[in-house]
């Protein structure tokens, strides 16, 4: 695979050498990084460019390429072992949201930094992803990768570097996230979940003294209450507990807030519009390709202008192709008999029946694919 930056600003294509069997699209995957993406993976709009070839590009934000952030940073080892320690953690991340890791994307110029005014108290790192499945039969190339470009920037010894870089062309992520953690010299446990585990002899104490009360106080109380009359078994159980709880956690003598909520009316739809664009929701691209707002109640995909709310001029598009309706709230998309049919997120739909639009989706209309998000 051969990573290759492109004319265009911001707009990388990703090859893959011309061997069967091609790398494919991951609809989960997919599907996960339009609707479910963590915020270790940076957002991107792409498409396939050919059968060898997927063009990305990726949005320009407050977040800077590690390959500039590295400026402002100290060039000592130490702050490259907390970069690569970020880095491996988004990867793991990523994973987690079974999203794929494709190595050639762990570039510098892709691994995103932003940086807290401190360099050394804390920063988020970000990386790209693409759906791509069938990857893992392609020869890595055997350039200088990530771990060395670091090692180079880090000042790392020679021995480090091989020792790091094997297990990145590994692809054992996993174990470089523990190398990372150890020479940072962090502990495999944050702080504050040890806190919460550990039994000190502060909290025995204070558990021990508020025992000690309550028992006081329940003592008083009998005596006090020989001369009253008494109320019912029930009653005394619930009232002892009361204090009890009361004396455990300091609540005493505050009054409870009850705050009044209010059911909201979700039958409303005022206000709401959603909007199609070819280009991937939240990046600059929603708003530079073929895009329109749904303002209506009935909104009409099809290649007649005169009879379309959305034209999409394209043989393979029929006249009247899909409606968007909106009811109630919520969005429903139906398939008005077109040639070519009408796929949500992959699956084609029955033709003349309404589904549910969800509130991120991508639309393919014929060959013609786009991004549905209401707001």
């Amino acid at each position: 695979m051969r990573l290759q930056k492109t004319d265009t600003q911001a707009v990388w294509m990703l090859y893959v050498p011309d061997c069967a069997p091609y790398p494919s699209i991951d609809t989960l995957a997919d599907t996960a990084l339009l609707r479910h993406r963590p915020n270790a993976v940076t957002p991107i709009s792409w498409f396939r460019a050919d059968q060898n070839a997927w063009l990305f590009s990726v949005p320009q934000r407050k977040r800077l390429p590690l390959s500039e952030a590295v400026q402002s940073m100290s060039g000592d080892e130490e702050t490259g072992f907390k970069v690569l320690y970020k880095t491996m953690e988004a990867i793991e991340t990523a994973s987690d949201h079974l999203l794929p890791i494709i190595p050639p994307l762990l570039h510098p110029e892709l691994i995103f930094v932003e940086q807290s005014e401190s360099e050394r108290e804390h920063f988020d790192v970000q990386i790209v992803s693409l759906p791509l499945i069938n990857t893992q039969h392609i020869n890595r190339n055997q350039e200088p990768g990530l771990i060395e470009w670091m090692g180079e920037v880090f000042h790392w010894n020679a021995p480090l570097i091989l020792q790091l870089a094997d297990l990145f062309r590994k692809e054992a992520f996993f174990d470089l996230l523990h190398e990372s953690k150890t020479l940072c010299g962090e502990s495999y446990r944050h702080s504050a979940d040890i806190e919460c585990s550990l039994v000190t002899p502060q909290k025995l104490e204070h558990a021990h003294s508020a025992s000690i009360e309550y028992h006081e106080r329940v003592k008083n109380d009998e005596n006090r209450n020989s001369t009253t009359p008494k109320g019912s078994t029930g009653e005394r159980i619930m009232s002892r507990l009361k204090r009890f709880v009361e004396t455990l956690f300091g609540c005493r003598n505050h009054e409870t807030i009850h705050e009044v909520t209010q059911e909201l009316d979700l039958s409303s739809d005022h206000f709401r519009i959603a909007q199609l664009s070819e280009g991937l929701p939240g990046t600059p691209d929603e708003e530079l390709g073929h895009h329109a707002y749904i303002l209506t109640e009935e909104f009409v995909i099809g290649r007649d202008m005169g009879k379309s709310d959305f034209w999409i001029d394209s043989f393979s598009i029929s006249r009247r192709h899909a409606m968007i309706r909106r009811r109630a709230g919520s969005y429903f998309i139906e398939d008005l008999g077109s040639k070519n049919g009408t796929m949500l997120d992959g699956i084609r739909l029955s033709k003349h029946r309404e589904h549910l639009l969800p509130e991120k989706c991508k639309i393919s209309f014929a060959d013609h694919v786009y991004y549905f998000r209401s707001a």
